[in-house]
């Protein structure tokens, strides 16, 4: 073949190469993204100049960015008293005459108010009273009073809601509705008008309809267990007026006519102290009402509630109005603490509340007590936990080159990182943003090398490769021929092995230069 001849030859190679933009190496970067080239040039030089192409691609880096899920924030609230050593309220406590802690870490963050009007909560009230005969002239009485409390209440500004629960030897009508007594919202003068009307209603039964049986005690006991079941708002404080004029059944010893509806003694202390009711009686001075029975604490006692003499009702020593107005008065000075509970502040919101083993106590040196502690949560079982673990990648981290950060921060303890996946100790807070980056320790998942592919009918004949300015090895450069009979270059495991013979690393990439001597005609030749 004579030289014009192969310059037509040349330049119909030349030609194949600038219409498939010559050899699309692919060198792909070992990332979580697709491989992105960086100073790309392929320039076909005049015939004369053997020089082909000439590439680089830059040593990349796995990136990964994920952020924290959002999830419900568990709201956590404690209402509580605070009595001197003589049970009397104490006002003007202060956050720092207090101490929080779950399961044994302080709580430093939280809000506390004293409940006032500004403090909008609700006071459920259930009033359980006996409805045998002999209680007409009590009830026919407390009608009145507790209507007038309804709308002194109301105009008072404080949000309550009542329940009738009435009882005899067993529980004639239950609670299972609050009347809603809301002054900020005029739509439950509804609710108002209804329950004024139910407690019109209200009377003692007498003949065949007396709840009473033969035997002469009632069964409070059972109604209070009841009581302890109506449908209470999740963090309103709850009182129980209860009014009888005899004493009460229980199992074992005092059944009566009801049997085993007589409950246990020590089954109304746990239904009480579940439902966090206070009992403000207003019944006979027996053990059991104001005084320890079995050896165990009366009901008054062991609700934080208080006890009133039945006969000092009926003398007209104290009214209805009294027993209202203590009611009222625990909730003027009883106190609120509010907080959200985050595993980034030492808490556990993901546990059910009673297992967070929330405590709170009065500083050192405080002569007062915390008294009636009800603790709440939005989340009673626990929230759902945040994310600690991510899967970044299947390859592991070169050492000294992982950078964690977290809103932008960089990070330099508080997690693990291992094979790919990286875990911290404290899960990042809700909606935190998170980076990892890194270069891959083996140089082979740092620069993936897909098949090069000679266009047209070029043969690897002639061809040279230079790598990083370093001439190819015998062996770093294979050629293979595929079904379409073009003819494929590839770089040998070799060039990307950890022996690095061609300086990638340090070159922070890698170029690629492919030289064409000019062949004889036998080279060219099929």
């Amino acid at each position: 073949m004579g030289r014009e001849n192969f310059n037509q030859r040349l330049n119909s190679i030349r030609f194949g190469i600038v219409a498939a933009v010559m050899i699309p190496l692919m060198l792909g970067l070992a990332a979580c993204n697709p491989p992105k080239f960086e100073g790309q040039n392929i320039t076909v030089q005049d015939i004369g100049s053997s020089e082909v192409l000439s590439n680089y691609f830059k040593l990349s880096e796995v990136s990964f960015n994920q952020s924290q899920e959002t999830l419900e924030e568990n709201l956590t609230t404690l209402n509580f008293e605070v009595v001197d050593a003589s049970g009397n309220p104490v006002e003007g406590i202060r956050a720092s005459d207090l101490q929080l802690s779950e399961a044994g870490k302080p709580v430093s963050q939280f809000d506390l108010d004293s409940n006032s009007k500004k403090i909008v909560q609700t006071v459920d009230i259930v009033f359980a009273v006996d409805v045998t005969g002999s209680m007409t002239p009590t009830i026919e009485s407390a009608k009145l009073r507790l209507i007038n409390f309804v709308h002194r209440t109301r105009a008072a500004g404080y949000h309550t809601r009542m329940c009738l629960l009435t009882f005899g030897d067993y529980t004639v009508k239950a609670c299972t509705r609050f009347y809603d007594n809301d002054p900020s919202k005029p739509e439950t003068m509804a609710d108002v008008n209804a329950l004024i009307s139910e407690i019109t209603k209200l009377q003692a039964l007498k003949g065949a309809n007396d709840p009473g049986g033969y035997d002469l005690n009632e069964n409070p006991m059972r109604a209070l267990i009841d009581a302890s079941a109506a449908p209470f708002l999740s963090d309103s404080q709850r009182f129980a007026i209860l009014i009888t004029d005899d004493g009460f059944l229980y199992s074992p010893g005092n059944q009566g006519s009801v049997g085993n509806l007589a409950p246990r003694y020590n089954e109304v202390l746990q239904a009480l102290d579940r439902s966090k009711l206070k009992v403000f009686a207003a019944t006979p001075s027996l053990a059991g009402y104001n005084s320890n029975f079995q050896g165990q604490p009366s009901i008054v006692q062991a609700s934080g509630g208080e006890h009133f003499l039945f006969s000092d009702l009926i003398s007209g020593r104290i009214t209805l109005d009294t027993i209202l107005n203590r009611i009222i008065a625990r909730v003027q000075v009883s106190y609120k603490i509010s907080y959200t509970a985050r595993e980034t502040q030492g808490h556990q919101p993901n546990l059910p509340l009673p297992a967070r083993k929330i405590e709170l106590r009065l500083a050192n040196g405080q002569s007062v007590f915390v008294r009636n502690l009800q603790v709440q949560s939005n989340l009673p079982n626990g929230r759902a936990e945040y994310k600690r673990k991510w899967r970044v990648s299947d390859k592991s981290a070169r050492e000294g080159t992982l950078r964690v950060k977290i809103d932008g921060q960089e990070l330099h303890r508080g997690f693990w990182f291992n094979d790919g996946e990286i875990e911290f100790d404290v899960p990042p807070a809700p909606g935190a943003k998170l980076e990892v980056s890194y270069e891959p320790a083996k140089l082979k998942d740092a620069l993936e090398l897909t098949p090069m592919i000679l266009p047209g009918d070029m043969s690897p004949a002639g061809l040279d490769l230079e790598l990083n300015g370093k001439a190819a090895m015998p062996g770093d450069v294979l050629y293979e021929k595929n079904l379409e009979g073009q003819w494929s270059v590839r770089l040998a495991d070799r060039v990307l092995s950890e022996e690095d013979p061609y300086h990638i690393r340090g070159a922070r990439g890698l170029t690629v230069r492919m030289f064409y001597e000019e062949p004889n005609e036998n080279a060219i030749r099929r």
